[in-house]
């Protein structure tokens, strides 16, 4: 009995427990099944717009770019008709109208287009032809087109871009920065 006297309570209470205590895991609870998996988000891959504008007899944002998600993918084929002039920025960040068509490729940096609504507006970032050749701007002629006004021009947007939203009082404004071809299935 001295030898509980020397030894403090907390000690004897921690070297009976040692003892007691199983040395297996055989008492241990079964273990739980896991949790079923379930997927809250599907990411689109890319979404794919091809079309012409502008739309007949609609003030409001073109139902052709309706399909357009911030920060998904788009792969875009539009045409241009009259009245319908996309203007480009020039190096002194000033846009303009197109002064040459020349029926081909027309070099510009950022594209102003003309959705055919006040309350959309639509700015094309092309990127450089090395890094993002899939995307291309031209002015083309289609003799459906002619008029006084016009000798058939039309113009054509294709290419690869990740659009972001800008919410503005009245519109929405569409900034379509460029992506490699492969982010939109092109070139595999």
């Amino acid at each position: 009995m001295r030898i509980f006297n020397l030894i403090p309570v907390g000690l004897l209470a921690f070297a009976t427990a040692c003892v007691i205590a199983p040395s297996t895991t055989e008492l241990a609870a079964p273990k739980a099944e896991p949790a079923a998996t379930s997927v809250s988000e599907v990411r689109l891959s890319f979404i794919g717009i091809t079309g012409t504008l502008p739309e007949a007899g609609n003030d409001l944002p073109p139902d052709l770019l309706d399909s357009m998600i911030d920060l998904v993918p788009v792969r875009l084929d539009i045409t241009l008709q009259p009245p319908l002039a996309p203007t480009v920025q020039g190096k002194d960040g000033d846009y303009g109208p197109i002064r040459e068509c020349g029926f081909g490729p027309v070099a510009a940096d950022v594209i102003s287009v003309p959705t055919g609504s006040n309350h959309m507006l639509l700015d094309v970032r092309m990127g450089s032809p090395v890094d993002h050749p899939a995307n291309l701007f031209t002015c083309e002629y289609d003799a459906d087109n002619i008029t006084d006004e016009t000798f058939g021009t039309v113009y054509r947007l294709r290419g690869c871009f990740l659009p972001q939203s800008v919410s503005i009082p009245t519109a929405v404004q569409w900034v379509l920065n460029p992506l490699p071809a492969s982010a939109c299935g092109l070139g595999d």
